[in-house]
């Protein structure tokens, strides 16, 4: 077991830790349900793909006098539903799990979010242990206490804030990562640098290569644990989304509404994806409505494009007309639920470093972005 770094996080009256480092999930999990919890009675949910991980686990916890029910998905936005929810609830009332037992959620966004959920709600909570999977899910949904599922056309549509008894970031899992995964979850960290940390950013805009080909370990684990730091201090004292928390969503607004608008069989782009168009859009927003020089635009792109991140649309991809896409793409975005007062709030970036949240961005400069970024035919996505 390899620790780098130890979290002692205290949210909305919950206390539990966040580890970080490489081989930490077997101890951990089994000494923290040894600590917090008299109940045996545990239930993984877990990404499909992970198959071989699980049975280690399985049989550590096993001969450690636990009961283990297992609960086999496979992750995509597409199965983050009541339908889905409603299986893992069926295994937990079958066997009679009781609220102090424990449901370990092993995977994605979409593990973590969709079993937190569960979680959240079976017998008015259930212990919950996050093993989040993905970059994304290490550096960000994981964090913070927001579970939920999808509704229809919208994102994350019902939910809670819910609070595990303990999350444990292993970085054995961005080994077999695919490369495309990664590369989107790096899109959190970009944003995490664009409205925070200025010194993040340029760390990032020089160590590209050396972060994308995963030669420097010590890198990643900077670029990781210094986006954790970030994520926290948003959300301490914010827990709900009321202040401070909301500049988490830089990038979300536009970004949500074009994964949504793309999705028809399965996804178009990744969560990481739409949150590097959005950022893109937003800070075309910033610019207009600063009415600044065009390099806050300027360095979005560049770094995004560094990262092999996409900052437009390529309208042949989605096989749909532009027209149509530019008109879904504002439905949605006009259901958004950040919205208050039925007026949209957009976090736009004053200077990398540092955003603010603003409640009277017009919906024609909202549909100019989108235009922007589905606009221009003859680029390419990069």
């Amino acid at each position: 077991m390899k620790l780098y770094k130890d979290y002692a996080i205290e949210l909305d009256g919950s206390k539990y830790s966040l580890y970080l480092g490489r081989g930490i999930i077997y101890d951990l999990i089994l000494e923290t349900l040894n600590t917090k919890t008299n109940n045996k009675d545990v239930i993984i949910v877990f990404d499909s793909i992970f198959d071989e991980k699980i049975q280690h686990l399985n049989s550590l916890l096993k001969q450690n006098g636990y009961n283990v029910y297992k609960y086999s998905m496979v992750a995509g936005k597409h199965n983050k539903t009541f339908s889905e929810a409603m299986k893992i609830y069926e295994v937990l009332e079958s066997n009679e799990l009781a609220r102090d037992s424990t449901m370990i959620a092993l995977g994605g966004g979409v593990i973590g979010d969709l079993a937190g959920f569960v979680a959240s709600t079976y017998y008015r909570g259930m212990n919950l242990i996050h093993v989040p999977t993905t970059m994304t899910a290490m550096i960000d949904s994981s964090i913070g206490g927001k579970v939920a599922i999808n509704f229809r056309k919208t994102i994350n549509a019902i939910g809670n804030y819910y609070h595990p008894i303990l999350n444990v970031v292993d970085c054995d899992f961005l080994d077999t990562l695919p490369m495309r995964d990664y590369i989107a979850g790096l899109a959190e960290i970009i944003k995490c640098a664009v409205i925070a940390d200025e010194k993040l950013f340029r760390f990032l805009e020089e160590n590209s290569d050396s972060i994308l080909n995963q030669d420097d370990e010590e890198k990643i684990l900077y670029i990781m644990s210094r986006t954790i730091e970030i994520k926290l201090d948003h959300v301490t004292k914010d827990v709900k989304e009321q202040g401070k928390r909301l500049k988490l969503n830089y990038g979300h607004t536009l970004g949500h509404s074009i994964e949504v608008a793309t999705f028809v069989l399965e996804e178009l782009y990744r969560h990481g994806e739409g949150v590097s168009l959005g950022m893109t859009g937003a800070a075309y927003i910033a610019e207009k409505y600063f009415k600044t020089d065009g390099e806050i635009l300027s360095r979005h792109e560049n770094i995004l494009r560094k990262y092999n991140l996409p900052v437009r649309v390529n309208i042949k991809d989605t096989n749909f007309e532009y027209d149509t896409l530019l008109n879904d793409c504002m439905s949605i975005v006009n259901k958004d639920k950040k919205r208050k007062n039925n007026k949209l709030r957009f976090v736009l970036c004053e200077e990398i470093g540092k955003c603010g949240v603003y409640n009277d961005i017009s919906e024609s400069l909202t549909r100019d972005a989108f235009k922007y970024l589905i606009g221009a035919q003859n680029e390419t996505k990069k």
